[in-house]
């Protein structure tokens, strides 16, 4: 039996999946690098990221004749923060390092990078950053997980950086 307005278009199919190739390789999401500039060597221990928000403040809003709105776009937003967890190794270096930037109230500049095979390095640049874990989960039934810290990055500005950079 025939179904009604049922028709097969492998071409449409084809055109789709030749567009969607001619874009290009993707990007990996495990492709990063999180480098915390004043502390290289805690770089190698952040498992994962994010990357900043893209966006402008509060949109401005006016009214018009009739009750007609008009928004448009507010203020450039750079600051933000951004979550992450870094392993901790047996030495204690991670908490350490953390407890030593929270102590002296330092602000600290972080660059995240998508890098990799056949990658041009792009990302963002975060100035004056502050840094603050959050509790870290223990688990005495976890003999093959490792001890992530949680950690936020509080950032006061962006720039971008390589491609990305406009």
């Amino acid at each position: 039996m025939a179904v009604p307005n049922a028709k097969g278009n492998v071409d449409l199919l084809r055109q789709a999946h030749k567009k969607n190739v001619a874009l290009g390789e993707r990007a990996v999401a495990s492709d990063f690098i999180v480098r915390i500039v004043e502390y290289p060597e805690i770089s190698a221990l952040i498992r994962t990221s994010q990357l900043p928000e893209e966006k402008r403040g509060e949109p401005v809003e006016d009214f018009g004749q009739y009750g007609q709105g008009f928004r448009q776009y507010g203020a450039t937003k750079r600051d933000g923060d951004i979550a992450c967890q870094i392993v901790e190794i047996k030495r204690g270096d991670v908490i350490k390092t953390i407890s030593k930037i929270v102590d002296n109230k330092e602000y600290v500049t972080i660059e995240i990078v998508l890098h990799g095979e056949d990658i041009e390095e792009k990302g963002y640049r975060l100035e004056d950053t502050m840094i603050a874990a959050d509790p870290s989960d223990l688990d005495v039934e976890n003999r093959t997980g490792t001890v992530r810290v949680p950690v936020n990055f509080l950032y006061n500005w962006f720039e971008r950086i390589g491609g990305y950079a406009g």
